[in-house]
This record gives C-alpha cells, structure tokens and sequence, in this order.
C-alpha cells in the first residue's frame, strides 16, 4: 500500500473549480501551508482571500502547478485534465486530498439511492452513542468533505456521502467502513454506460483490507455479488432475508446477527418514523454502521424512534385545508420516484419532471398514472407528456413555473390527499441543484398558504 499521507507546505497546487467543493479545499490546502491558485471557467458566487484565481476561463496558469485538485463536477475527459496528464502533472480528486489529510475514521456511504437518509441516520446514532461524529462529501445541503476534515480532530469519526462524480478520481481513498445502499442506473448522462457507473460505486471499497468493513445490501443482487470482490470484512442488511452476518427484518421486528453467531433485537418496525420500505432498508443500513464503529444498541434504537428525516426527501412541507404537501426534490431518477410514491399512504396529486439523465422515463409513467392529477414540469415535460398520452392517460397539466405547477397542484387536491414533488429527474434544467428546486416548493406552498395565491 502507498503512504496516504501527502506534503503540502509549499507546494503549488491549482484547484479547478470553485464551487462548494472547490472553495473547500482550496482553504484545506491554505491550512497546510500549500500555495493555491483557482481557477474556474465560469462566475464563482464566493471567493475566499490567501488564493490567486482567474475566472471565465482557464488559462495557462493552471499548469505552473505540480498537483491540480479536481473539483467533482468537471469530467474527467476535460481538455484541461487531458493537458495535464500530458504534462505529467498529477491530478487528484477533493475527497482523495480531503482523506489522504484526514486522520480519523471515515464511513463513506454511496449508492444510487438512500445515501442521504443513510448517512445523516449514521451521524445521529454515533452522536446519541457518545462519539464526535460529523457528517459531510456529496450531501446537500451539508459541507464538502475538505470543509469537515479542516474542522475535525483524529477523535471524530466523519460520515461521508460519496458519489460516482467522486470515486472517479479516488486512488488511495480508504474508508474504515464503506457502504453501497443499492445500485440501479443513474448518470448515465455523465457515465459511459451501466456497467461503469457500477464499476464506479464498487470502488468505494478499492483499497480496503482485512481490518475494514464492507456493508451490502443482501437485496440487491449486483451489491449482494460485491461480496467476491472485496477483502475487507463483509455485512449486509436485509428486509427479505435472515443473514448470517449482519442486520435483517423479520416479522415486524429487526435483528442483529454478529459474526459470533449472537443474534440481538435492536428495534421494531413499528419504532421508525421515515416512512416507505425504502426508508427501512436505509435504517438497516445505518445500524450496521453505527454497531461496527462501535456504538451501543440502546443508542441506535433512541435514534430511529425520533429521527425525522432529511430536508428535500418526503419531507412534510404543511397542511392546507386537509391538503398535505411533500417535498421530495432530492428525487432525481426513476427508482427514487417509484419508491417514493409507493410510501404515500393517502391519495396523491403528482408534480413531476426534471432533467432526463440519460434513463429510461418510459420507466415512470405506471407510477404517475397512479397519481389522481399530474403536473410535469422541465425538460422531460414533453417526453413524459407524449408518454402519458400513449398509455390513456390525460390528467395531467405542463407547468413553466414552480408556483403554476404548485397552484394547480392544490386546486386538484381534495381535503386528504397529499400533494407530492417528486420529479425523478435532475435540477439543472429549471433551478441550481435539487435543494433549490425543494426551496421553491415551499416557498410556493407558503405563498398558498399565506394566501398570496388565489384557490
């Protein structure tokens, strides 16, 4: 195994990109006495002083560096990074700097859905079990993982959300526990095809060993099979299945079997507030975590009896005149839409739409016709809305604006019903990113509610 470790003081490093992450590490790297220079090809909302930077384009001052940081968003084909390798200049992605800096233990947590819910439900239960937790990578709203490494000790343990945009570029990345919620297509926009956007997840667990630990989802048969390819100590959770090692559901209750052969309880179904069986598997998930760093079971039951959830999934908005509204927005590809409207208990009016990844949307129109009245907004709009229109289905409205889409949304529902966003597609056609999308849906619902939009 190479050192992990790397020497910062004085060297000249470029960070390309200056967005969340980009801006993170950039003041990681001022912490170690390296000399920063930014650049970024567009208008950066937020620069910070100690760095030289240029904007609007990238010049040739990003090769008088001998190690450019990466920021998750760029590609790896860019013409920057392949005139880089040209010039023998090393390249590393921010969460390969952020860890290789860090020196605590690390969970990383990925997956194509749940990571969110997944790793913030590990940061609670370590902190309810005593632990300096902090959490942070690819969460939203939350801080890029430079930011939390330059703000933690080797006492804190980090919970780290990590993407395929990220584990593109990892090299020696070596989390303590890693974690695959489960996998199905996603970017493939970004990504070449399905098997290397598998590919990619798998390498959260690239440079584990014998005294790490792997978490798969028994359920899900290309993380099951995951299984055969890493070294490290292996545990799955489960909702159909007793496993042998690890955590599974069975009649209501779920339980906890350890490598020794010690089956515990550690709570009841009935005890987890997140609704949807989606949910549950996230909470399995987490437990598994939290038992392998080492935190008792009395702690992790107080947490899922009083943790509510995420900002921007299934997140309960307010109620108007019996009408409940949801926000979802952190719903971004056809399987996350499809479990979350399987969660809904009531009858629902629907808005949806969004930026196609590349995935099947044809995939979503069994789901939306369940919906008692659609609104679609985005850039998908007229491709759902043809097919829709192909399976009978008429109910449904094309909105240009969040507060339209909210507005009709309202006027179809009846005392009871839930209106739910769940767009099962990307943000970047109509807002900044998916919390933005969910901020104008509540700030649209309470327009509606302060009655500044007509019923």
């Amino acid at each position: 195994m190479k050192k992990r470790t790397i020497e910062l003081q004085g060297r000249k490093v470029t960070v390309l990109g200056l967005g969340r992450s980009g801006i993170a590490v950039s003041k990681l790297l001022l912490s170690k006495d390296a000399i920063v220079f930014g650049s970024d090809a567009g208008e950066p909302d937020v620069l910070i002083s100690g760095i030289d930077f240029e904007k609007g384009k990238h010049t040739e001052r990003v090769y008088e560096s001998e190690l450019i940081v990466v920021s998750p968003g760029i590609q790896q084909d860019h013409p920057v990074l392949k005139e880089a390798r040209k010039r023998g200049i090393e390249i590393m992605g921010e969460i390969e700097l952020a860890s290789r800096i860090f020196e605590g233990r690390l969970i990383a947590v990925t997956g194509t859905n749940g990571k969110t819910t997944t790793s913030a439900l590990i940061k609670e239960m370590l902190v309810e079990g005593g632990f300096k937790a902090a959490l942070g990578g690819n969460i939203s709203p939350g801080l890029p993982l430079s930011e939390v490494v330059l703000n933690s000790g080797n006492q804190t343990i980090i919970v780290a959300e990590v993407s395929t945009f990220q584990l593109e570029t990892i090299r020696l990345f070596k989390p303590y526990i890693g974690i695959i919620t489960n996998i199905t297509p996603d970017h493939l926009d970004r990504h070449r095809d399905f098997k290397t956007y598998v590919g990619l997840k798998k390498r959260v667990f690239m440079n584990q060993d014998e005294g790490d630990y792997c978490i798969l989802n028994y359920d899900d048969k290309i993380t099951r099979e995951t299984k055969q390819e890493v070294r490290s100590n292996v545990y799955f959770f489960s909702l159909k299945t007793k496993v042998e090692n690890g955590i599974f559901l069975f009649e209501d209750k779920v339980f906890y079997n350890s490598q020794e052969g010690v089956k515990r309880l550690l709570f009841k179904k009935k005890d987890v507030l997140l609704q949807g069986m989606h949910n549950l598997e996230n909470v399995l998930a987490a437990s598994t975590a939290s038992i392998l760093a080492g935190c008792d079971i009395e702690a992790i039951g107080k947490t899922v009896r009083q943790f509510k959830g995420v900002p921007h999934r299934l997140e309960f908005v307010c109620e108007i005149n019996g009408v409940r509204f949801v926000n979802n927005s952190m719903c971004t590809n056809p399987v996350a839409f499809k479990r979350s409207i399987e969660s809904l208990t009531t009858p629902f009016v629907l808005i949806c739409g969004g930026k196609n990844k590349n995935l099947e949307l044809e995939k979503m129109v069994k789901t939306i016709m369940k919906a008692k009245y659609t609104i679609i907004i985005g850039e998908s709009a007229p491709v759902l809305a043809a097919y829709l229109q192909k399976n009978d289905y008429e109910r449904f409205t094309i909105a240009k604006k969040m507060e339209e889409a909210t507005e009709i949304a309202y006027g179809h529902a009846s005392p009871g019903d839930s209106v739910l966003l769940s767009p099962g597609g990307a943000s970047f056609d109509m807002f900044r990113d998916f919390a933005d999308r969910g901020n104008c849906f509540k700030e649209s619902v309470g327009r509606l509610k302060n009655g500044k939009i007509e019923h």
